[in-house]
């Protein structure tokens, strides 16, 4: 990708030309002054998931989960002032990007923002670092920090720069609803079945009281079930499926997501099957009519 080149001494380190990355394949492009904001960084650290050629024992694709976006000041402060787009859309928006690749994370996805104190980064580039981190590793890293900005998705989640990375318990936040959107799955089980909307989001598990908003009881599951076990979402271009931190095996097509891992795909149906075989789902696309 034009205006991100990888460290020729650290490969897990790219340097990103602001400027370039704006322009892409348009020379009269690079005239122009560029306004960081939270579009050109989401390209950015989407230009450099793809440069991930890591893969599992089986070949899958991998990508890392991390990324420390080192920013000169005056960049850092332009984003700050949009940062409530920055956590609302960013981790949606390389979502997608992990999906249409087929690739899975070792943990949640984990994009800090971080203003540079040294004045090593010049103004308009960046250097971004990545790297492999399960959800413990970055328990490990919270707390607040006003040098820097969090997105969180998948365990832990961001509310701001002055809140940055609260752990929610079993997930409870991570339901999202739009009664509005079109329905484009359907997840059926012995006892019982639930359509999810295109962007929606909903938390599957054993029936308790008092669920949160896009929580779906598994009617008919068992104490081996957890209260929280799993999330599915959907979108047009399939379904994203993840495993809680502290959830019981959840096995999709035969694939074992790691804890506070997740798997895109794109195929259907699927069979998720949860507790080492204690219940089974099947999760097909709803074909428009």
């Amino acid at each position: 990708m034009a205006g991100i080149n990888r460290d020729e001494q650290d490969p897990q380190k790219f340097h990103v030309d602001w400027q370039a990355v704006h322009a892409g394949l348009n020379p009269w492009k690079r005239s122009e002054k560029v306004i960081i904001d939270p579009y050109l960084v989401a390209k950015a650290v989407k230009g450099v998931m793809r440069q991930c050629a890591q893969q599992t024992a089986t070949g899958k694709p991998l990508v890392w989960n991390d990324y420390a976006v080192f920013m000169d000041l005056t960049d850092w402060e332009q984003v700050k002032k949009l940062e409530g787009t920055l956590t609302r859309d960013l981790g949606a928006v390389v979502t997608r990007t992990l999906k249409k690749s087929k690739a899975e994370m070792v943990g949640p996805l984990n994009v800090r923002l971080l203003r540079d104190e040294g004045n090593v980064v010049r103004p308009n580039t960046a250097v971004i670092k990545v790297d492999f981190r399960p959800e413990e590793k970055l328990e490990a890293m919270s707390g607040e920090d006003a040098s820097e900005m969090t997105v969180r998705i998948g365990g832990l989640v961001a509310k701001s720069v002055t809140d940055l990375t609260q752990r929610v318990p079993d997930m409870e936040g991570l339901g999202v609803q739009d009664d509005n959107a079109p329905e484009q799955l359907r997840l059926s089980w012995p006892g019982g079945a639930a359509t999810i909307r295109d962007g929606n989001r909903i938390v599957l598990g054993r029936p308790h009281p008092s669920p949160t908003v896009g929580f779906v009881p598994l009617s008919g599951a068992s104490s081996k079930i957890n209260k929280r076990q799993l999330w599915v979402e959907a979108d047009e271009d399939g379904a994203l499926i993840g495993r809680l931190s502290d959830a019981n095996p959840v096995e999709v097509n035969g694939r074992l997501l790691q804890a506070g891992g997740q798997i895109s795909i794109e195929d259907f149906p699927a069979q998720i099957s949860l507790s080492s075989g204690e219940l089974t789902l099947t999760l097909e696309r709803i074909e428009p009519t």
